[in-house]
Parts: structure tokens; sequence; C-alpha cells
């Protein structure tokens, strides 16, 4: 539609708006020369990426990491999610997500052979924590899937909330693999992880930088957890993608010298949430569900509504891209998801406004 000259305000995919910081793209490129710019890397990384990047977590968040035995770089959080899986679950295992879910982290359950064993999140006004059904099926499972902040939902956890599921998968010798690529972006939740007081065996933690540096192309992530884990993580990455991408760990480095980049897109990002919720409770038929950090809200819709053809509907009559919400579980079925952290500045009052118009009264599919 956009190739036939057709205005689209894509709020369906998380891609920022904001490319890699200029400043640290120009220094990269007095690296290109280099030796060793454009061979393998070690397996995990760059020794210099790694304590650079090792730095910075300890810095920001108060968690000391070993560079060279408790911290893999990665081929985006991704891959790193399926060294992870790989590394501690065996196929026949029980693997706990909450639902709606990220769809690409069922995709790596089940291509590993696991049992997915999907749980229903609680709706009222927003998404949060089924912990009835948590405290029921975590005993017995073998890894449980924690995405905070959110995708698609944008919920997200308060320190009380972290706590209880790490004593609870703790207690049940249950792995805890957390995803937080949009650890950069959280507003309202907690911060805490629990290596910033106990390196916690059971918890495996990964994370990347299409979002904070927005490096998507260039597919770099992080991994960080027990050395014993990470021993095996290791071998999986080898034999999947042998090491990250050499230029994008030099680019990394680059970005992590600049102090309050990342905090500038987040606040922005965090400006563009709260224009979203305003034009959409003043729409008609769809309902906001609050996100607390992220790039996504997963909005209600009117009930028995077609929302593949409601998301045709959007695109053709308002310009609005959109997800159908059961692309992420049966959870999702009747919700759209929007990402508020797509859209550039010159996009962003003609798409709230457009978002704002949005009337559904008189809409059936």
């Amino acid at each position: 539609m956009r190739g036939s000259g057709q205005e689209i305000y894509s709020m369906a995919q998380a891609v920022p708006w904001y490319g890699p910081p200029q400043e640290a793209v120009e220094a990269m490129k007095l690296e290109m020369g280099s030796g060793g710019f454009h061979f393998y890397s070690p397996d995990p990384g760059l020794m210099s990426t790694r304590v650079a990047l090792s730095r910075e977590i300890k810095n920001r968040r108060g968690i000391s990491l070993n560079p060279a035995t408790e911290l893999h770089l990665t081929c985006g959080a991704s891959q790193a999610f399926v060294s992870a899986l790989m590394a501690v679950a065996d196929p026949g295992d029980r693997a706990i997500v909450l639902e709606p879910y990220y769809f690409d982290h069922v995709f790596a359950i089940q291509f590993s052979n696991l049992k997915l064993d999907s749980i229903p999140m609680t709706e009222e006004g927003e998404w949060s924590a089924p912990w009835e059904r948590l405290e029921e099926r975590i005993p017995g499972a073998k890894v449980m899937v924690l995405v905070n902040p959110g995708n698609p939902t944008g919920a997200t956890l308060s320190e009380k909330e972290i706590r209880r599921i790490i004593k609870l998968t703790g207690e049940n010798n249950c792995m805890l693999i957390i995803d937080e690529t949009y650890e950069r972006f959280n507003f309202t939740g907690s911060s805490h992880h629990p290596w910033m007081e106990t390196k916690e065996e059971h918890v495996i933690t990964l994370g990347s930088f299409s979002k904070s540096f927005s490096l998507s192309g260039w597919r770099l992530g992080y991994l960080f957890g027990a050395d014993y884990i990470l021993e095996q993580a290791l071998k999986v990455q080898d034999a999947v993608v042998i090491c990250p991408s050499t230029p994008g760990q030099i680019l990394l480095e680059k970005c992590l010298n600049l102090d309050g980049w990342v905090e500038n897109r987040s606040a922005e990002v965090e400006h563009r949430l709260h224009l979203c919720r305003s034009a959409m409770e003043q729409s008609k038929g769809l309902e906001w569900r609050e996100a607390g950090g992220g790039f996504f809200t997963l909005a209600k819709t009117p009930e028995g509504i077609d929302t593949h053809a409601l998301a045709d509907y959007l695109i053709d009559e308002y310009a609005i891209a959109t997800i159908p919400g059961d692309a992420f579980g049966d959870t999702g079925k009747q919700h759209l998801r929007f990402s508020f952290g797509c859209l550039a500045d010159e996009e962003l009052i003609p798409a709230m406004s457009a978002l704002a118009s949005v009337d559904l009264t008189n809409v059936s599919f």
C-alpha cells in the first residue's frame, strides 16, 4: 500500500523509528580497516565488548557479572532464548509461558519438543500474573518463561511480584528464563533483578539491543546466568550461529560509551504511550489495556467481531496497521496489538488523530 503511494501508520511491528546513535556509527567506521573487523569473534563474543557490557550492567543495575563465564553476546534475543532453553530443558519437559505470549518463544518450545503449558493472564483493565494458576502449575515444570516488560501486553511487574516468581520457581526446581528485551523501556514496573543481591542459579536472563540502540539489523543480544549453564548454552550457539556479528559488537561498544542516549529514547517512547492511550480512549469500540512499559498495548475489541477483518478495516479506513491478538494465543482473541514505539515524529499527530477517530459503533464482521 505504501508502494502505491498510500499513507499508512504502522502500529504493527516493534521497529524503533530512530536509528542507532550517529556518533557511535561514525566511530565504528574508523574500525573497518582493522584486522578482525570482518572475521569471526570468539563464540561468546569479543572479550572487550563483554567487559564493556558487564561494566554498564554493573553501573546501571548493580549486577556483577564475570564477563568471561557468565555473559554471552548472541545473535539477538531470539537466539539467546533458544540457547538458554536447550541448555536447561530436555524433550518432553514442561515449559510454562504466560498468555498472551510472545509467539517466537512458543515456536522455540515446540521445535525443541517440549510440552507447552500456556497459562492465561488475568485481564481487568490491564494484564496481570495469574497467581493461583502459577502456584498450581509451576510444581513439576522444568522451565518458566517471563517477559518483562511484556510483549504483546506491555505488562510490568512490581518488586514484590518479581520476588514471588523467583521464590516460587526456585522452591520447585523450575528454571526461570527472563526475557528483558524491553528492560530499558520500563515505565511503571520495578527494575529489580535477583542477581542484584544473590546469583540465583535457576535464573537465566536475556535481552536485546534491537530496541534500546536500534541495532535490529545487526542481530545482537545477550545472555547471562550461572557459568555451568552458559557453558552448555555456548554449545548451542556454536552449533547454530558460531558467534554474533563482529561489526555489531564493535558498534555496541561505541554505543555503550554514550551516557543518556537510551534514556532520552525511552522518554520519547513513554510520551508515545501516553498519546496512544489518550487517542484510544477517544475512539469508539477500542478499549485501552494499561501498559507499564515496552512498545505495545493489547487492546480489547468489541465482542464477536472478527479481529482479522477488523485489522483490514483499520488499514483501509483509518490507515492504521495492527496485529490480531490471536497471534499471541487464544487469550489474545478479541484484541489487537498496537505498537506505539515505532511511530516517527512526523507521524505522531496524524496517526493519533486517526486512532482517536476510529468508530466501530455500527461495524460488524
